[in-house]
């Protein structure tokens, strides 16, 4: 990141495992054009996964073989671990491809409010998919001191490429 940030714009783009990161890169990349900016991604997991992991009845469907097995707290994290991992590495080949410095961070839904921590200026920026309205983090976006960029769901299907 840049170490002189009195005239350096923070971008910031939230993501989750179902966003298209291609449709929200490239936003990022027009708001970027042309100006001192710094990129932050912030991971915001989905909270519902470990939820229903703690529940005894939640079992996980195999997409190839169609069998099922009990769906664990451990198998959640598992799950998710491997969702962040390919989610960093695939924005880490966009950055790279698009010689942008950019930093990585993770946050669970109920860490929405560490949100405030990454905005310094009304300046800013948070992109972020527009399905982020029905969750129940939204209120905590819609309380950051900066602009917020929500792109239209129609927009957001995920792609294999993504990943």
């Amino acid at each position: 990141m840049t170490k002189d940030t009195s005239n350096t714009r923070r971008v910031m783009l939230a993501v989750t495992e179902a966003s298209s990161l291609q449709v929200l890169w490239r936003t990022a990349m027009e708001h970027m054009s042309g100006e001192r900016a710094e990129l932050i991604t912030v991971f915001v997991r989905d909270d519902r996964w470990r939820r229903a992991a703690s529940l005894p009845f939640t079992e996980e469907v195999s997409r190839a073989s169609g069998g099922s097995m009990n769906f664990t707290p451990e198998r959640a994290e598992e799950v998710d671990r491997d969702v962040v991992m390919r989610t960093q590495g695939r924005l880490q080949q966009l950055a790279t491809d698009s010689q942008i410095q950019s930093a990585f961070e993770i946050l669970a839904e109920h860490e929405a409010m560490r949100l405030h921590e990454f905005v310094r200026s009304e300046s800013d920026l948070l992109i972020a998919p527009s399905y982020f309205k029905r969750r129940p983090f939204y209120s905590e976006l819609a309380r950051l001191k900066c602009r917020i960029l929500l792109i239209d769901a129609k927009n957001m299907i995920t792609d294999p490429e993504d990943y």
